[in-house]
């Protein structure tokens, strides 16, 4: 597992009191040695570098999405400074990256969905292997393959969102320099993503693979009734790979919550009050 990211951070974070009116006033940008400010920085580094090494391993999974948690635990807390929400109140349209959050937290809720099928075909291609059912485990790794498609599918949405993206709009340097931040951020989620999605599904294309879905397998072996030595290996893996299947399911399921809030975050900074 990751080290965790340590949230407390001895800077007073004083709270936005909602006004019925708004003024401009000065407003002072925290520099790049801002504690809170080189936490993001630092997060989006150390995600970097973890997604250019991959590692078909649950251990470098469950890694990777811890942090993301803790990049998006550091951007929370640069998102509560008060001279970001003072900054990016300014901003005539953040719409880019409303609308990027928006895309990653639909392509996670989707991912969520298709690690609950992924489970499902798992499960059953088990109870094809310990039935000996030969045709019920073709029909099963074909649903498991198809599952695989889609997590494909989701990966080629997430590298769109890895592109550098420019505020054509946006001319105010306050403001660019805030939404570059969180812009990163949001990039730097979307590429350890796609690393790994493509290691998730490289691993269950692996477990489909060491199964040699042939006649060889489904017919010669099952039709003896006898569990070989390949069919209890097979269970091993399935086995295996169904524990990994659910701490990827549970850290998934955080990491869309976590967008969520980043999200919601940024729309309460950028709506006005009544």
């Amino acid at each position: 597992m990751a080290p965790g990211f340590a949230r407390s951070i001895s800077l007073p974070l004083s709270p936005i009191h909602k006004k019925a009116s708004y003024h401009v006033r000065s407003v002072s940008l925290p520099c790049r040695s801002h504690p809170i400010i080189s936490g993001v920085e630092e997060q989006i580094q150390a995600i970097r570098t973890w997604a250019t090494n991959p590692e078909q391993s649950l251990e470098w999974i469950e890694a990777g999405l811890a942090q993301i948690e803790m990049l998006h635990i550091a951007l929370e807390d640069f998102l509560q400074l008060p001279q970001t929400q003072e900054t990016l109140r300014q901003a005539t349209s953040l719409d880019r990256l409303l609308d990027d959050l928006l895309q990653q937290i639909d392509t996670y809720d989707s991912f969520v969905s298709t690690i609950i099928d992924l489970s499902q075909c798992n499960s059953e291609v088990q109870s094809a292997v310990r039935r000996q059912d030969g045709a019920q485990m073709v029909s099963s790794l074909r649903s498991q393959r198809q599952v695989e498609k889609e997590i494909t599918r989701l990966t080629s949405v997430l590298k769109g969102l890895t592109k550098c993206r420019h505020f054509a709009l946006v001319s105010d340097t306050k403001v660019l320099e805030i939404a570059g931040i969180v812009m990163d951020a949001i990039r730097a989620t979307s590429f350890a993503s796609v690393a790994l999605f493509t290691v998730i599904r490289a691993l269950s294309s692996k477990v489909t693979t060491s199964l040699k879905l042939s006649k060889k397998l489904t017919v010669n072996s099952f039709a003896k009734k006898t569990a070989t030595e390949e069919e209890i290996n097979a269970l091993g893996r399935l086995q295996e790979f169904e524990e990994c299947i659910r701490s990827i399911e549970c850290c998934s399921e955080r990491v869309f919550r976590s967008l969520i809030c980043i999200r919601v975050s940024l729309l309460n900074i950028t709506t006005p009050s009544l």
